[in-house]
């Protein structure tokens, strides 16, 4: 069976979005035991080198096995464990399901299993949807857990204090008081966002991401007025290794009204996302670009606020 893989977890480098083409288990995400029952998450720090943090940690256990580390990545659609780790936490392999990634050359292999249980401090989902990977995915975590998996609350995301509150649904129409309305499309959120002031586009709210990114589509744009650094940086995405190049000049997303310190922009090949999703995939919000804010996440009415700590 083939699949649309638009990426996958991967240390220096874009943390793209695993999507899918097929259907796989609906992610079950608990309700809240009563009107005020909330929970708070404290996460930890993704740390590649001394000082440099590129994302968030949920540290959970899968079907009572060890303690994982793993990537809290709003763009990735399923659990992704890698082989091992799967195992140790009773995961075993189900049907084999061909992925295809951005700039891959070649399809990759996975397995579709289900955990009975995710347990995340004092909270337990169950019958969760595990996509096994051949290859680990990256240096210092066990595998990856998507922002959606916490769709059946508010989302409070606090990335300065690692902190996620998750939150129970106000009672009809929520606020959307400085909120961006997002296209939704297999649990992922895209945003409008403006590049440099000049190009508007969608952009994957992707907490994953080591970096923030542009497609090749407008990476080439920027190149007709020699707004692009001719080096390029090997990066690894998922399992698939590249070259990506690398913005040179200043580089800025506005979302809304906020505008968002970007870090170091790559431009890598979002064309499947794009086919894939029906819509045209610009870039991706990754976590430098996230870094110093408060993310209000509405799955239920699609809306994100990202507000400046």
């Amino acid at each position: 069976m083939r699949l649309a893989l638009t990426g996958s977890v991967g240390l220096f480098t874009t943390t793209l979005a695993l999507c899918f083409g097929a259907s796989l288990p609906s992610v079950k995400t608990p309700a809240p035991a009563s009107a005020h029952h909330s929970y708070r998450l404290t996460l930890g720090p993704f740390v590649v080198s001394p000082g440099a943090s590129v994302g968030l940690i949920v540290r959970a256990r899968i079907n009572g096995g060890p303690l994982l580390r793993l990537l809290l990545d709003s763009g990735t659609q399923y659990v992704a464990l890698d082989r091992k780790t799967a195992m140790k936490s009773g995961c075993t392999g189900g049907p084999d399901l061909e992925v295809v990634g951005a700039g891959a050359p070649s399809a990759e292999l996975v397995k579709a299993a289900s955990a009975s249980t995710v347990e995340i401090a004092d909270l337990t989902l169950r019958n969760v949807p595990i996509l096994i990977t051949a290859h680990r995915l990256a240096d210092g975590i066990d595998g990856a857990l998507p922002l959606s998996l916490f769709a059946g609350f508010l989302i409070r995301l606090d990335v300065p204090a690692r902190t996620l509150d998750l939150l129970p649904y106000p009672l009809g129409q929520a606020d959307a008081t400085g909120a961006v309305r997002a296209v939704s499309s297999n649990e992922l959120l895209f945003l409008k966002g403006v590049f440099n002031d000049r190009y508007e586009g969608y952009f994957l709210l992707d907490t994953g991401a080591a970096y923030t990114t542009i497609s090749q589509k407008l990476n080439r744009q920027l190149d007709r007025f020699g707004m692009l650094s001719r080096s390029s940086v090997s990066v690894q995405g998922g399992t698939t290794a590249m070259d990506a190049p690398l913005f040179a000049d200043s580089a800025r997303l506005r979302v809304g009204s906020r505008e968002l310190a970007t870090g170091p922009v790559l431009a890598v090949d979002l064309s499947t996302a794009s086919r894939y999703h029906n819509l045209e995939v610009s870039g991706l919000i990754g976590y430098p670009a996230l870094r110093d804010s408060v993310l209000m996440v509405n799955y239920r009415d699609g809306l994100v606020r990202i507000d400046p700590k």
